[in-house]
């Protein structure tokens, strides 16, 4: 049996040395990391449209493939869901992660390829932020601890 966590490390703070508590270990379960950057069911995926009504057959079940899906969905669907604010609902209240539903929506909707382009670097940079800052352990059944740290 294999268990698998995501944690991160943390540097201790100057009042966490003095006390010497456990909690500074320096290494604390990152949980928002995996559930932001977790696959979603189908029936909770992001569903791209160019208008109501005119689905594109795209769709994203995580962050990752969402992003790949903004590299090549029409400029026009971009142009749609983010003036209904259909990408910051769906990466807040269906991922979780506000931060980056805050960041999507400081983007000013416009008709030039520089559009997908500040979508695409402002997902693309907070994907890194989350993978970064996580490091996968593996735990055997002998509890041997075993890391490697996350790559994009």
């Amino acid at each position: 049996m294999l268990l698998i966590l995501h944690a991160r490390f943390t540097m201790p703070s100057k009042i966490q040395k003095k006390r010497k508590t456990k909690q500074s270990r320096g290494l604390e379960a990152d949980t928002e990391a995996t559930r932001i950057l977790r696959t979603v069911r189908d029936e909770e995926a992001f569903y791209f449209y160019e208008n109501v009504g005119k689905p594109t057959g795209e769709s994203a079940r995580s962050l990752s493939e969402f992003l790949e899906k903004i590299k090549n969905v029409k400029l026009e669907s971009l142009l749609f869901h983010l003036q209904r604010k259909d990408f910051q609902n769906w990466i807040e209240n269906t991922l979780g992660d506000s931060k980056l539903a805050r960041r999507v929506g400081r983007i000013i909707p416009s008709c030039s390829d520089d559009l997908r382009m500040k979508i695409h670097s402002t997902i693309e940079n907070r994907l890194k932020e989350l993978r970064e800052a996580s490091i996968t352990l593996m735990v055997n059944e002998d509890l041997t601890i075993a890391s490697s740290v996350s790559t994009p």
